[in-house]
Formats: structure tokens, sequence, C-alpha cells
């Protein structure tokens, strides 16, 4: 059996241990690093929308020009998805 090293997806660190199961069954790991803005992550999402590559995407059509029409079907994802991450990220931008 291979081991395979977890990265944490918002920050990197490869300091991750494993956290338990959430309710779809799917294992939750937990991200050791103190300056990580989030502590727990799930391997593989099965909604695109809770993936932070998705929301990184999400921002980086926008910064380009993107409509959120466009990004939401680029993406595969609901507008709704689309204007509540770019409202969060907005209220942060204003603190």
């Amino acid at each position: 059996m291979a081991f395979t090293q977890k990265k944490c997806p918002f920050c990197g660190s490869t300091n991750v241990i494993k956290s338990g199961k959430d309710e779809n069954g799917k294992q939750r790991y937990k991200c050791k690093n103190k300056d990580c803005p989030h502590s727990t992550f799930v391997d593989e999402y099965d909604k695109k929308g809770c993936d932070p590559k998705t929301k990184k995407e999400i921002l980086k059509m926008t910064v380009n020009g993107s409509g959120t029409r466009a990004i939401a079907r680029t993406l595969g994802i609901s507008t709704n998805t689309v204007s509540s991450e770019l409202k969060k990220k907005n209220n942060g931008l204003n603190k």
C-alpha cells in the first residue's frame, strides 16, 4: 500500500492529521498549521462549489472580467454559488 501525504488546500502545509468522517462518510482532515485560515478540509468534495480550487477559479475569472452567469456556466456550478462566494470576498475587503 502506497502512502500519500495530504496537503492542506488552503495553505499548502503537509502538517495534516485525520479528523473523523463527514456526514457523507468522506475522510475529514485537520490542518495543524496555526496560520491556516481553515482548520479542516475534505480530500474530495461532493459539490463543486465547496471545493477550494473552484473558489479560487471564481475569483480569477472575476478579475479577468467574466460575469456571474459565464463563470457559473464554465465551472458547472450555480449562479447563486458564484454570487455568494463573491459577497464573502467583498465583505473581507471592507473590514
